[in-house]
């Protein structure tokens, strides 16, 4: 019973609605409509009553009322368009079909005011952008009330008739009552689209901020772009990829090469915590940070203690950076490494061995003074190791099911064959239609470095 109320509720909030309507057309349209399904009952019910009580004419014009609710919302439904022209034609009726009422009836003391029903068409016609018509009806309703009044062809036997001062009195009060209402209905339309006005204001100035952020957004990644790597660095006896998707316009991941000497490469990935333009600078600095550290005569484990106490003082509380740096020897394919609290990367040998390269310490600035201890990993030749961010193992799909590190494991293992540049893309792809129909809910990161089996392992 609840759901047929709320189906029946929704139908009713949604006669006549139009795509192309404005906020306040469709809110003057169910305003419109609300009122007219709770009138067609109404009018069906007083016509039954006045039929009961012998008053027939009465009952006539409340069943044609009937009849005219109902053409309306049936029009409405079928010809959203058709709204203020059939709309302005009801709050017509409503001013016209008083008078024949109070003409028959033997004038206006004798009709129970029925012209005042009349005033609901100009009231209602207030509620249209265009306020001309309420003024038209409204002078047309005020016509009415002087013909009536200055030409009374209708019998003036009634007991109830009002003369002399009386008269005055009682016009006098009318037209009181009538311009006060008119004037608080116009005050309170007035205010409503003053309200709307400025809510229009406030819009397009949203919109233009909206649009300056944007374009600030669109400067952002650009730049972000350009902190990236432009392009895959070549090192004898290697293929060397990486490829960065971000979730939004910038992002917080980060990877990049950098040469040390003619035959050693820094390799480093990283994942600022959180999203946005907030990870993107923190991400930045680290960037520049790590450039000052590195040189040919540094100390990994001192690079990476001074990095980290950066991040702490740069950044706030919340705030941290898994870290993963590697230095490449091409000579011997020793990669020495430290892992702070970064997803493992992990080496797949010839053989289909794999071997995790495992964290050595804290997220960079999560605490200060911290140290840090290396690893060795050695690649032989045909071997590959792979870098990546929590994007591609949390990837989730539609049914909640996450891309997880084993699938990652698994792909590599099946197409080692590849490219590294072409696994790269084996890999994002199947991890962008793992997660196809569902939000992107992180950015992606990976690098990937194959030894060439084909050149000779050298001595260092």
């Amino acid at each position: 019973m609840k759901s047929l109320f709320k189906k029946a509720g929704s139908f009713i909030l949604n006669i006549g609605a139009d795509p192309r309507d404005s906020e306040y057309i469709r809110l003057i349209k169910r305003i419109w409509y609300v009122s007219s399904v709770v009138a067609l009952p109404t009018s069906l019910v007083v016509g039954l009553n006045e039929l009961s009580a012998g008053n027939r004419l009465m009952a006539a014009g409340f069943f044609f009322s009937f009849v005219v609710f109902f053409g309306f919302l049936v029009d409405g439904a079928l010809f959203p368009n058709h709204f203020e022209r059939n709309a302005f034609f009801v709050l017509t009726y409503f001013v016209l079909s008083p008078i024949p009422i109070t003409f028959i009836l033997g004038g206006l003391w004798r009709s129970g005011g029925v012209i005042m029903v009349g005033l609901l068409g100009p009231l209602y016609a207030l509620l249209f952008p265009k306020k001309c018509k309420a003024f038209y009806l409204f002078c047309l309703y005020a016509a009415s009330i002087l013909g009536l009044t200055l030409f009374p062809f209708f019998p003036r036997d009634s007991t109830v008739e009002l003369t002399g001062p009386y008269s005055f009195v009682f016009w006098s009060g009318f037209l009181i009552l009538v311009a006060f209402v008119f004037g608080a209905m116009y005050f309170f339309v007035i205010q409503r689209d003053k309200a709307y006005r400025l809510l229009d204001e406030e819009k397009a100035k949203s919109e233009t901020l909206l649009r300056r952020i944007e374009k600030d957004l669109e400067q952002a990644a650009k730049i972000q772009r350009d902190l990236l790597p432009k392009e895959n660095p070549r090192l004898e006896g290697y293929e060397i990829s990486g490829w960065n998707v971000p979730c939004y316009e910038v992002g917080g991941d980060y990877y990049d090469f950098v040469p040390i000497d003619a035959d050693r490469l820094g390799v480093v990935i990283a994942d600022v915590s959180g999203k946005g333009i907030s990870a993107s600078l923190l991400m930045a600095s680290l960037r520049a940070a790590l450039l000052t550290e590195v040189h040919p005569r540094y100390e990994i484990t001192q690079m990476a203690a001074r990095l980290n106490d950066f991040v702490f003082k740069s950044s706030g509380l919340s705030s941290f950076i898994t870290f993963f740096y590697g230095e490449l020897d091409r000579r011997s394919g020793e990669l020495r490494y430290v892992n702070a609290g970064h997803n493992p990367p992990f080496v797949l040998g010839q053989m289909g061995r794999i071997i995790s390269l495992p964290s050595s310490g804290f997220p960079l600035g999560m605490f200060p003074q911290a140290t840090y201890e290396s690893g060795t990993a050695r690649l032989a030749p045909g071997d590959t190791i792979v870098l990546y961010t929590d994007g591609i193992p949390e990837g989730r799909n539609e049914q909640g099911e996450d891309f997880t590190e084993e699938r990652l494991k698994n792909l590599v293992l099946n197409h080692r064959d590849l490219s590294a540049a072409q696994l790269i893309q084996k890999i994002i792809g199947d991890v962008q239609g793992f997660a196809t129909g569902t939000e992107p809910c992180d950015d992606i990161t990976l690098v990937i470095i194959k030894r060439d089996v084909a050149v000779a392992e050298r001595g260092s």
